[in-house]
């Protein structure tokens, strides 16, 4: 399977991300939405399927296929090497004039994962145009030292605790990189990454799928994760399952096991 080429590569260290590329089709990238929303429906809204929609892809067997898809790991093995394991599957959703934002931020500040070799996927469910508020970024912040954060807890950040870097950013700083349906960037974790509120007329939907080499450990306690590439000769962390059941009890009982390590370790300085 074709991944980044060595020019995407070289753009990929130089900024800290690349986008768009383009992953599925449209009638891949509908599929999955219908499947998402059906869920969300399943557990009575948005609001209330958020706990069961982290970490999807232990009870869902399309959105494992999605994080395991070939198409995305030959991208991510391209940057992490060929062993591979997926930390954690999330979702960033503004609904139609929402004001909710998410604050400038380095993810490498809060997740507790060492070394540095971390990469998120964004895909982007639906267009996510100017309008939308699309992933902006500070090309080049991934080099150096990470940047002091404050916790702010503001209601209208979707971030966990409202993190925010204590510095100040110029516009003439801000990438932004709007994407089409079945489109994704990449991005490294101390990349300085934000976006601004949803002011367009739909959902703008985002599966944000997190990669680790496997050399990588957990710093704050113990911790799972996927093995979808290659080997895991370090063992750093709890190695769990594709779901043989969509929402199955046991796979049910692993998924709150997970989202509740998750969340602790989250929540730790």
């Amino acid at each position: 399977m074709e991944g980044l080429s060595g020019s995407d590569l070289s753009k990929y260290w130089e900024s800290g991300f690349i986008s768009p590329i383009d992953v599925f089709t449209s009638s891949e990238t509908q599929r999955f939405r219908q499947e998402f929303e059906s869920l969300e429906h399943h557990f009575g809204g948005q609001d209330r399927a958020r706990s069961f929609t982290t970490d999807i892809h232990l009870i869902q067997r399309w959105a494992w296929d999605v994080a395991t898809n070939p198409r995305i790991l030959a991208c991510v093995s391209g940057v992490l090497g060929d062993n591979v394991l997926l930390w954690s599957t999330n979702w960033f959703i503004k609904e139609p004039g929402d004001r909710k934002i998410v604050s400038f931020h380095q993810d490498a500040s809060y997740w507790g994962l060492e070394p540095h070799e971390v990469i998120t996927a964004w895909i982007a469910l639906s267009d996510a145009p100017t309008e939308s508020g699309p992933m902006v970024f500070i090309p080049g912040s991934h080099k150096g030292d990470l940047i002091d954060h404050e916790d702010t807890y503001a209601p209208n950040n979707l971030l966990t605790r409202g993190q925010v870097v204590k510095k100040d950013l110029s516009d003439k700083e801000l990438i932004e990189a709007p994407l089409k349906a079945g489109q994704m960037s990449l991005h490294h974790v101390r990349t300085i990454h934000g976006s601004r509120a949803n002011t367009s007329d739909d959902r703008r939907i985002g599966m944000v799928l997190r990669y680790c080499s496997a050399r990588v450990k957990q710093t704050k306690g113990a911790d799972t994760a996927v093995l979808v590439s290659g080997k895991d000769e370090y063992q750093h962390f709890e190695l769990l399952n594709k779901p043989r059941n969509d929402l199955g009890e046991t796979e049910m009982m692993a998924h709150k096991k997970a989202i509740t390590q998750m969340g602790r370790l989250l929540m730790t300085n």
